[in-house]
C-alpha cells in the first residue's frame, strides 16, 4: 500500500476519537488584544456546574454520598465526548474576552499537513485571559479531564512524582504523536487539575461534604484563582516540537521578532510553584535550576 495512503487511514482512525482534543493554541498572535479577565465569568460557570452536581447527585442518591455519582455529574460537562460542554461553550460564548485566528495567520502557519495533519485539520484553538494569565481554552479539559486521571492514579498506589513524570500524555495522542507538540502548559494544567480531584470531597477545605440525613452539600466555591498560573501560558511556559514543526515555529517568531519565553522574568514565577521541576519547559531551568530544581527532561 503506498505509505502515504496507509498514513491517511491511520489518520482518519485517529481523528475519530482525538480531533476535538487535538487541537493547539497560539500564545503569541493577538495575546495583546485580551482585555477582560475572565476569572468571574469562568468562576460562575464552574460553580454552576459543581452546584447542579450536588443536586442531581441528591435528587438521585438521596441522603447517601456516593463519591462516584458526584463526580459523573461532574464529568457529565466536562468529558471530552467528543468534547467536553464546558470547553464547547468557551470557545463560542460572547460572555467571554477571546481570540480567534486560524492556521493561517498563527506561528504555525509555516507547517505543512504531512508534518503536523491534525493541526491543519483541527486550526487553532481561542485565547482568554484568566486570573491575569493569557491560556488557551484547551487547558480546561487538561485541568478537569487529565488532572482526574493523575488524582485515580494515585489512589491506586502510585507516587504522584512519578505520575507527574511518567503519565503526561504529551508523547501520546494528546500531544507528539497527533500535532506535533509537546506542551509543558498542558501538563502544568493536569498538575492543578489534580490538586482540584485531591480536595474534591477530601482533606481540610474539601469542595463537598457528606451531611448525615442530607448527603452532599458544597462546602466552598470553586475560583480559578487557586490553580491558573503563568505555567499555563505556552508563550512563557514553552514547548517543544517535532523537528520540522519546530524549524517552522521558530522562523515564524523570529519573523515578528519575538523569543519564547516571552516574557523570561514569568519563569521565576513558574519556579516556585510545587513540583514546577515537572511541568517546566527546558527554556525555564535557569530559573528553576537557581532555584534548586532540576528540570524534569
Amino acid at each position: 500500500m503506498n505509505h502515504r495512503i496507509l498514513r491517511l487511514a491511520t489518520l482518519a482512525l485517529m481523528f475519530s476519537s482525538t480531533l476535538a482534543m487535538a487541537y493547539e493554541v497560539d500564545n503569541f498572535t493577538d495575546r495583546d488584544t485580551l482585555k477582560v479577565d475572565s476569572l468571574p465569568k469562568l468562576n460562575e460557570k464552574v460553580n454552576r456546574i459543581l452546584d447542579r452536581a450536588v443536586s442531581e447527585t441528591r435528587k438521585e442518591m438521596g441522603a447517601q454520598c456516593s463519591k462516584a455519582k458526584l463526580r459523573q455529574e461532574v464529568l457529565r460537562w466536562i468529558r471530552p465526548d467528543p468534547t467536553g460542554q464546558l470547553e464547547f461553550w468557551m470557545e463560542l460564548s460572547d460572555e467571554l474576552d477571546h481570540t480567534h485566528i486560524g492556521v493561517s495567520k498563527s506561528v504555525y502557519r509555516d507547517v505543512s499537513f504531512w508534518d503536523s495533519p491534525i493541526l491543519k485539520v483541527a486550526g487553532i484553538g481561542r485565547l482568554i485571559l484568566l486570573n491575569g494569565s493569557v491560556i488557551g481554552t484547551d487547558k480546561v479539559g487538561h485541568f478537569f479531564y487529565q488532572g482526574l486521571a493523575y488524582f485515580d492514579l494515585v489512589q491506586e498506589g502510585k507516587p504522584l512524582e512519578k505520575v507527574l513524570a511518567e503519565n503526561h500524555a504529551e508523547d501520546g495522542l494528546w500531544g507528539l504523536k497527533t500535532s506535533g507538540v509537546f506542551s509543558y502548559a498542558d501538563m502544568a494544567a493536569n498538575y492543578q487539575g489534580y490538586r482540584f480531584w485531591d480536595q474534591f470531597t477530601r482533606g481540610e477545605n474539601p469542595y463537598f461534604k457528606c451531611v448525615q440525613g442530607i448527603g452532599w452539600v458544597k462546602a466552598r466555591n470553586f475560583t480559578w484563582a487557586d490553580y491558573v498560573n503563568s505555567a499555563w501560558d505556552e508563550a512563557i511556559n514553552c514547548s517543544e516540537f517535532r523537528k520540522p514543526i519546530e524549524r517552522a515555529f521558530e522562523a515564524a517568531l523570529a519573523k515578528r521578532g519575538l523569543k519564547c519565553p516571552l516574557v523570561p522574568r514569568k519563569c521565576e514565577d513558574i519556579s516556585h510553584i510545587d513540583h514546577a521541576q515537572y511541568f517546566t519547559s527546558p527554556k525555564c531551568a535557569p530559573s528553576l535550576i537557581a532555584s534548586g530544581l532540576s528540570p524534569r527532561r
